[in-house]
């Protein structure tokens, strides 16, 4: 698997499991002419690197105007602009370490941390962890005189954690980006 990823792309999941393989395969190969992706060992999940976001999701666009239903297959596109690896007991840490950053962009804005567990079940609670780094996100921001609310309806920021076994990559959704390509969000 790709080492340094700073996308994540899951497909969606179809009643037939033919015609669900061929969409699969159909959009890996689309995905492939956009960067670097390989197939993860979760069902549906791809991960790549891109040499830029924009006109990776321009290119996205771009694909579903020149075919009607391209983007079908496609559940949900996920930035990443940190990447670190872990073990069970340098989860919470690390995570800690690199979410702090974020309370920049979340000043006295809405947002809410997403943590999307694959593998570790029964080790990684992802409610629960959400819940611990919005209250750090929040002391870090009050910190500085901030008045952050977490919202879930439409927050300002979505921070997404997207753990792949002892793999994680972290990425920052503003709304705008959400309001620009759909295909841009969190479960």
């Amino acid at each position: 698997m790709i080492d340094d990823w700073n996308v994540l792309v899951t497909l969606r999941s179809r009643e037939k499991r033919s015609q669900r393989t061929r969409e699969s395969r159909a959009m890996a190969r689309h995905l492939k002419q956009f960067g670097d992706f390989q197939w993860t060992q979760f069902l549906g999940v791809l991960v790549g690197r891109v040499q830029d976001h924009e006109a990776f999701y321009r290119q996205l666009v771009l694909g579903e105007e020149d075919e009607p239903g391209f983007l079908e297959p496609l559940a949900r596109v996920v930035p990443i602009e940190h990447f670190f690896e872990f073990t069970i007991d340098t989860f919470s840490e690390k995570l800690k370490e690199t979410l702090l950053p974020y309370a920049d962009l979340i000043d006295s804005g809405s947002f809410y941390v997403r943590v999307e567990r694959r593998g570790h079940a029964g080790d990684i609670h992802s409610p629960t962890v959400e819940q611990a780094m919005d209250r750090l996100l929040i002391q870090a921001c009050e910190a500085k005189g901030e008045k952050p609310t977490v919202n879930f309806k439409d927050p300002d920021l979505i921070i997404a954690v997207e753990t792949l076994d002892d793999m994680c990559g972290i990425g920052s959704i503003p709304k705008t980006l959400r309001s620009r390509y759909p295909f841009i969000r969190v479960p």
